[in-house]
């Protein structure tokens, strides 16, 4: 019997964005008629088998299209590992046993996992030469934490050096920096940039300033209007850094799907 549970769109906020806040939870958006599906099944069956603090569920993408629309679903099986109420990390294809556990393994729950909690209570206070200092500290006991070094390289940016922060972003393997966290951090930098730049030599650059000072405070819908609507009143913004910065807010806000899916068809009106 699998032991692996299935969810729905009416069940997806309680059992996998409100549970990843208590632990990792892995989806494996799949479809009956998928042979690469039916490969992967057994893999994640063992996995949720033996791996506590591990909560491993599969969504239909047949009968749940709008949730796997929501998540940009265009290949299956597509797994996505969620932490926090977003996507942490991700893989597209059936892979053997070995392969997943190595996936699972860097965000499992570690012993550092409180410091770290206390790293982000410090940056969300303002205090963040006291959360660098963490963070420091736990990038040095475990370097190849690709998830670690993203959000040291957050808080270098928000500290005053963006340039820090994107040389260690820079560091990383390829294959890790089209991750969501890594993505999450390089919007974080990008706005970090547009924050410290004048904010007086025209409108549009004042409403850039001004959406990723809202954006850094995770007032993501606020941050995407004004950069939507500096974006319908410039065409020349819109085509060229507007479609950057929007890109980059998506990036920002991609847990909140609902938000990014209608901005997107607003700015695809824009530029069309």
């Amino acid at each position: 019997m699998s032991q692996v549970s299935s969810v729905t769109s009416a069940t997806f906020q309680r059992e996998v964005i409100e549970q990843s806040r208590l632990e990792p939870v892995l989806v494996d958006f799949w479809a009956p008629w998928c042979g690469p599906c039916r490969t992967l099944g057994p893999v994640l069956d063992q996995l949720a088998a033996e791996t506590p603090g591990l909560t491993v569920v599969k969504l239909n993408t047949d009968e749940e299209g709008s949730i796997a629309t929501q998540y940009a679903i265009r290949s299956i099986p597509a797994v996505k590992l969620f932490r926090d109420g977003r996507v942490v990390d991700e893989f597209v294809g059936a892979q053997p046993l070995g392969a997943v556990r190595e996936f699972v393994r860097r965000h499992l729950p570690k012993g550092s996992d409180s410091e770290l909690q206390a790293a982000r209570s410090l940056r969300a206070a303002g205090q963040l030469t006291a959360a660098l200092a963490k963070l420091h500290t736990l990038h040095a006991a475990e370097p190849a934490d690709d998830a670690l070094a993203a959000e040291l390289a957050e808080c270098l940016g928000l500290n005053g050096d963006p340039a820090a922060g994107r040389t260690l972003l820079q560091s990383r393997s390829p294959q890790a920096q089209s991750s969501p966290a890594m993505k999450h951090a390089y919007a974080t930098l990008h706005f970090v940039q547009v924050a410290l730049s004048p904010d007086e030599t025209d409108a549009i650059q004042s409403a850039r300033v001004g959406a990723a000072r809202e954006l850094l405070r995770d007032r993501h819908r606020e941050g995407i209007e004004l950069l939507l609507t500096a974006a319908a009143r410039n065409r020349r913004y819109a085509t060229d850094a507007g479609k950057t910065d929007l890109l980059e807010a998506f990036a920002l806000a991609a847990a909140d799907e609902v938000l990014v899916a209608a901005a997107r068809r607003r700015l695809a009106a824009v530029l069309h």
